[in-house]
């Protein structure tokens, strides 16, 4: 929804719309976090490291594919990705 907003009514470039959804959802992811693990609820330290491992270096590898990327190829495939999972989520919670 964030990306939608940011680009259709307020004219952000999607390059510049997905770094400031990122950005923004680093807040909202952190303070998730700190209100998780103020309750008692440690995550596993295995998984944890892996998932921040994991995120660094994607991130960086998409973020060199989007800068290499003209935008209205960016922005179809975003549109299909963004569509695709909106019907998984869909059919997920139907089916089960």
């Amino acid at each position: 929804m964030m990306l939608l907003v940011l680009t259709s009514f307020l004219g952000y470039e999607l390059k510049c719309a997905v770094g400031t959804s990122v950005f923004i959802m680093t807040f909202t992811a952190l303070t998730g976090a700190v209100s998780h693990f103020s309750i008692g609820e440690m995550p596993d330290l295995t998984t944890l490291i892996l998932c921040m491992v994991f995120t660094l270096i994607w991130a960086r590898i998409a973020a060199v594919i989007a800068n290499k990327a003209q935008a209205k190829t960016l922005n179809r495939v975003t549109g299909i990705v963004l569509v695709t999972l909106g019907v998984i989520v869909l059919g997920v919670n139907y089916i089960f």
